[in-house]
Parts: structure tokens; sequence; C-alpha cells
């Protein structure tokens, strides 16, 4: 990765409690600016350029900003035009990004060229109100589709859309919430998507998550959960906020048992970061997890972002004490989201250690990993049964649960 500390539009800022350095961007085109969602990258892969969301709260939308991180040719462009309503994703040469505004999904090159690549056919939506066509956008591996989860009149659509031709092909349909579809990164037929908790429009009624992450194919002849036996949320566990790996591993959080892995092909399921844990992720061969914990409680206890290396069994935190955001957490979904980008040369969060405004930041890998080689804190293995297990992952449901809309 470029040397950050001498880039003009970036500062540093070295945590008080571990001393871990980041890079937090200083250059504004908007009151609240962050990186993508933490499963699609943010940065190029050669580390030269950075994708910014952008919000003016109390302003109820997004717009997008590039960064070039070269410091000998630092630049922002910031594209008023483009109106993402959930979060975009690179296209697959990474010559620019794809998101989705109103019915149609678009794409916005680095020059600013927008083209509208897809469009739903107004007689499918039939005049019901449209909530999203995707969560995060994803493209398959060979770069041919993007994955529409629709939720239209409360009612979920999963269809391929051909980024070439423009042709929607319909997958599946669901009289629920499902949502946060995903392309496997090395499989272009495999699919994961996640069931969610719903209200129904008219009643306000509540309905939870029964199993949180499903595994669908392109040919609409799979559709089953990821495991079976887990009734989310009501066994101890909570399985959340999943992702590919690199490697084309599932890899997901469960809020009180920590970071997982599963080999779909065997269904190996390791349990790899031992520790609570809200958001994670993992660089491309699951060596080093990243994660937040947790924005949840953001409203009365200060959010984390930590790093994690397998091999020594300890983690560093990145940002020991982040303040709950002066925007409010719940519209504008200012997490931490950290993620490893270019090539696990760095990670990328969001920030608000800066007077509670939300920021992109920026930390290096490589010194995190020597700060866990020499004085790192070892993950002691949390309970997963027994008197000790319930009391803590009761006082984190209060905790969660409090916030839960």
């Amino acid at each position: 990765m470029f040397d950050l500390s001498k880039h003009p539009y970036f500062e540093k800022y070295t945590d008080e409690k571990s001393g871990v350095e980041s890079y937090i961007l200083k250059e504004r085109v908007a009151e609240l600016q962050m990186h993508f969602y933490f499963a699609q990258p943010s940065v190029t892969s050669d580390g030269k350029y950075l994708w910014v969301v952008c919000s003016n709260p109390p302003a109820k939308y997004r717009t997008l900003a590039l960064v070039c991180l070269d410091p000998e040719n630092p630049s922002i462009k910031h594209f008023p035009n483009a109106f993402p309503v959930d979060m975009p994703c690179l296209t697959h040469n990474e010559d620019g990004v794809y998101f989705g505004m109103g019915s149609a999904v678009y794409k916005l090159t680095m020059t600013g060229e927008l083209t509208k690549v897809i469009e739903i056919d107004p007689e499918f939506i039939h005049h019901r109100p449209l909530t999203r066509l995707f969560t995060d956008a994803s493209i398959s591996c060979d770069g041919k589709y993007i994955v529409l989860d629709m939720e239209i009149a409360c009612k979920t659509y999963v269809a391929l859309g051909d980024l070439e031709t423009g042709e929607v092909k319909l997958l599946n349909k669901f009289a629920r919430r499902y949502n946060h579809a995903a392309f496997s990164t090395t499989k272009p037929n495999l699919l994961l998507i996640d069931q969610d908790w719903w209200r129904d429009t008219q009643s306000g009624e509540y309905f939870p998550i029964d199993n949180r992450i499903w595994l669908m194919n392109t040919e609409g002849t799979m559709f089953k959960p990821l495991q079976p036996e887990s009734f989310s949320g009501r066994d101890g566990a909570e399985t959340s906020h999943d992702y590919w790996s690199g490697d084309g591993w599932l890899c997901w959080s469960d809020y009180f048992l920590g970071a997982h892995e599963c080999n779909t092909d065997t269904g190996e399921i390791n349990r790899v970061w031992k520790r609570p844990i809200c958001h994670s992720h993992a660089s491309f061969d699951r060596r080093m997890f990243v994660g937040d914990q947790t924005p949840y409680t953001w409203r009365t206890t200060p959010c984390q972002t930590l790093f994690y290396d397998r091999e020594t069994n300890k983690e560093i935190e990145i940002y020991s004490s982040l303040p709950c955001p002066t925007s409010g957490r719940d519209y504008y979904h200012c997490d931490p989201h950290p993620q490893f980008c270019a090539g696990d040369s760095m990670i990328v969060s969001t920030t608000t250690v800066i007077g509670g405004r939300c920021d992109v930041s920026i930390t290096p890998v490589e010194p995190l990993l020597e700060k866990c080689r020499k004085y790192g804190s070892v993950v002691i293995e949390r309970p997963t049964e027994g008197p000790d297990h319930s009391s803590w992952v009761d006082d984190i449901k209060i905790m969660k649960f409090r916030d839960m809309p």
C-alpha cells in the first residue's frame, strides 16, 4: 500500500491504548463519509483508489466519491448524480462500481460516466412499492451477473441480472424477508442469502429468524439452510453477518461465540476467533480476522475495532473506544464494518474518533501482525455451555435487543 503518512488528504491517528496507527480521510465532500459494506471491498486490488459513500444528515440519501490513494497524485471526485439506495460493489475489471437507484442497476465509472445496465420491468413491479433491488451489490466471480434480492411489497424476489444484456432471470420468491444475497468468490453458480427478521406492514407484527444462512444455486435446483439444526437466536447462538472469503469459504460472525468458517463442499465448520464479535471479516486465506464489538450497544458503551491473528491466537485493538456517531447509527448504518482490502495489505473501516463524526479509516496490516507477536492479548475461549455461558449470553442479548427496531 502507499505511504499514507505522505498523503495530504489523510491524517495519522494513534490509538491511546494499543498504539495502533491508522490514517483518517480528512478531505471532505460530505459531512458523513464511509466505506462500503464490509462484504465488498472499497479499495481497488492495486490499492490505488478508494470509493467513499457520502451523506449529509439529516438528508436521507447517499452519493459516491472516489479518492486516489497515491500521495504523488492525490485527488477526490464527488459524483452527486450517483444516488445508491444500498451498498455498491466494484465492477469485475474495477473500472467503476455498480449500484441500485430506483428500479435500475447503474454502472458509474471512475471518470463519472453513468450508464443504466439493468432495469426491472414495470409490469413485474405492478405498481407495488419497491424497497430495494439488492442489499449489498454482489457480482459473480466471472463478472457476468449481479444478484438481486428485491423487496417488493413485503415479499422477496431473488433474481440474476445479466450485466451485458440487461436480462433478468427470476430464481425464487418468498413471502418473507431474505437479503444480503452474495455470490461465491470461487463458484459462479453458488450464492448465499440470509433470512432476516421482518414486520408485517399492516399489523406491525414481528417475525423472527429461523435459520439465518441459506445456500442456493443459479440453476434454481438447490435452496437449503447451511445449518438445519441451528434455530437462530433461540439455541444460545446468533449466527449473523456472513460473507465469502477470498478462497471461497463461507464465513460468519456469531454474536456470542465468535468468527466461524465453513467449507461448503465438505461441510467442515471451524470456530476460529473465539470471542463475542458483531461484524467480522477474514483475509484471503483466513489467517487474519478483523471485527467490531459492538455497535448494538453504542448508545451506552463505546464500540471497538479489533484485529485477530490466527497463528498466534492474539488480538489487538485498532480502535479501543469509538464514540457513538453524532449522526445516529440506524439510518446511515455507520457501524465500523472493518474489511481487508488491496491484497490484505490494509484494513478499511468507518471510525468516529474525531468528535463522533463518521470518517473513513485505513490501517496498515503488517504493523498489526508485529504487535500481535510482541504483546497482543491472548484470546481466551468463551464457554459454549454451562452457567458462565448463560450469563454473558443473556447480557449481550439484553443489550442487542434494546436497539431492535
